[in-house]
Parts: structure tokens; sequence; C-alpha cells
């Protein structure tokens, strides 16, 4: 067995399983298996989410396999999760799990 098929097989089992990490959300109208994780956005801009002159800034970042989506996702692209809207500011692929970053600001 390859060393992909062991990584796909991790995402699969462990990370991407109901009982342990994952759950259905919406996303862009399909139901799909997923983790969403809004800490981990808030560490990497250094901010926590919040007012800023009146407009709240909300980030996550949603992990989902590539093929469960059925496209990856472009820089500035519209997408929603749980009926909310949000722009991509970043996707990056590994080993078939895209890592999405999001944000959206409201008023």
């Amino acid at each position: 067995m390859s060393l992909k098929q062991l990584m796909m097989d991790d995402i699969d089992d462990v990370f991407l399983d109901a009982d342990e990490f994952a759950e259905l959300h919406d996303i862009n109208g399909a139901q799909v298996l997923c983790v969403i994780d809004e800490d981990i956005s808030k560490q990497r801009s250094g901010r926590q989410s919040g007012n800023y002159d009146g407009i709240h800034m909300r980030q996550l970042t949603l992990f989902v396999k590539e093929t469960d989506l059925g496209y990856r996702p472009e820089r500035d692209q519209k997408m929603t999760v749980d009926s909310e809207w949000y722009l991509v500011i970043d996707c990056t692929a590994t080993a078939g799990m895209l890592e999405i970053e999001l944000g959206a600001n409201q008023v």
C-alpha cells in the first residue's frame, strides 16, 4: 500500500469520521461531511473575531475532501456554509484534503 493511500485511509478513518471530528454541514446547498474550525483562523490572523469600527469579521477554516466537495475553490470565490455567505481567502490541498480559509464581514 502506498503512502498516499495510507494518508487517504487516515483522513476517512480518523479526521473525517463522524464519530470523532467531522459533521455534516450545508456547503453551497449540499450536505458535506467536513470539519469547521474557527480557532485556527483566529490564531493565524492574530486577532479575535469581533467588532472593528462597526463591522464584525468572522473567519473559519473548512477541512473537506476535494472529492466530497467536487471542486477546488479559488481565492475570492463566494461560498455558503450553513446558509451564510463567505469569501475564500485561501485554499490549499494535501493528499486530496482541502483546507479552505473563509472570511465574512458582517455589519
